[in-house]
């Protein structure tokens, strides 16, 4: 199945299950610690773009502990863009593709990619850095989370409700190699438990960075 099509059944089944997923995820607060870290390097007033934005968790989290940055999510999910707007009305949030983010216009200070390279093959993740290098400011920061696994478990998952997910599995090195090859350096990259609420157990990796 070509990748457009891959991400298109993702993105389809995660619109209609966007309330679910934000009634279980929205406060989950098991990352807070890291997303303190990555805001507080970026600068007074900035610019932060939260891809793959979900129901809007790190703009809710920055909309409390950084009120002064100005955060902009984008999903491809309609449902989730509409869950986002009603949960973080101080944020904006657009319906875009992250494999093309060069409209977005003004430069950012700061991304965020929380869990969406899990659900983007090794090209469309390639697209995805290619993309946010064209929106970035030279020196900005980095805040990615992903699951992480044997790449041989890659594949369709099927969900409770019985819809499907395409979930590519990387290992812990790929992922931090492919942030330092995309020009980042690698500030901190800690493995830890999935949260209690996760429908499968894995290990999450969170990857704080900055451009080179």
């Amino acid at each position: 199945m070509a990748d457009d099509d891959v991400c298109k059944v993702s993105v389809a089944t995660f619109s209609r299950l966007a309330d679910r997923y934000a009634d279980k995820y929205f406060e989950l607060d098991s990352y807070d610690g890291y997303l303190a870290q990555f805001a507080a390097g970026v600068a007074h007033g900035g610019r932060v773009l939260d891809v793959a934005c979900g129901p809007g968790n790190v703009c809710a989290y920055l909309a409390k502990a950084r009120a002064d940055l100005h955060c902009v999510g984008v999903d491809l999910a309609e449902g989730m863009i509409e869950q986002a707007r009603r949960r973080v009305p101080t944020a904006q949030f657009l319906l875009r593709d992250c494999r093309r983010l060069g409209e977005l216009g003004p430069t950012f200070d700061a991304a965020a990619f929380a869990f969406g390279l899990s659900y983007l093959t090794d090209a469309d993740a390639a697209r995805f850095f290619t993309s946010l290098d064209a929106v970035l400011a030279p020196t900005a920061r980095l805040y990615l989370a992903t699951m992480t696994g044997e790449a041989s478990s890659t594949g369709f998952e099927t969900t409770s409700s019985g819809d499907r997910v395409h979930v590519t599995y990387r290992s812990t090195a790929d992922v931090v190699a492919m942030v330092e090859q995309a020009g980042y350096r690698v500030e901190r990259a800690d493995v830890v438990e999935s949260p209690a609420n996760a429908p499968k157990r894995t290990q999450d990796l969170v990857v704080i960075a900055e451009r080179r």
